[in-house]
């Protein structure tokens, strides 16, 4: 019994450090930015200094700083099962939104 428990949710995570859904939520709203902006038809160069600009506003928007972010995905990429789960979280949440874009429930 005391295996199951200690099998269970895994480690603490440190203070300071983004919970597993706020990842996933930043990494979308990254991800999203990025598609977007590669749709411009701009130099590559250009698409860079752009997503820089608009990736701050994805932090300001998330409620997230740039720091707290880079902390994190550190934290977690040190730890590749718990990352897994966190881009498998990722996928399956762009997977529905697409879903809903397509079937034309969210309107943005």
């Amino acid at each position: 019994m005391v295996l199951c428990f200690s099998c269970g949710k895994g480690e603490h995570v440190p203070e300071g450090i983004l919970t597993k859904d706020q990842m996933v939520r930043v990494l979308s709203e990254l991800y999203i930015t990025e598609q977007k902006i590669s749709t411009l038809g701009v130099k590559r160069d250009s698409l860079h200094q752009i997503f820089d600009a608009m990736k701050d506003k994805v932090f300001e928007r998330t409620g997230v700083t740039d720091s707290v972010f880079r902390q994190s995905l550190n934290y977690y990429m040190d730890r590749p099962q718990t990352f897994e789960v966190i881009y498998t979280a990722l996928i399956d949440s762009l997977n529905l939104r697409e879903q809903k874009l397509l079937s034309g429930e969210e309107k943005k």
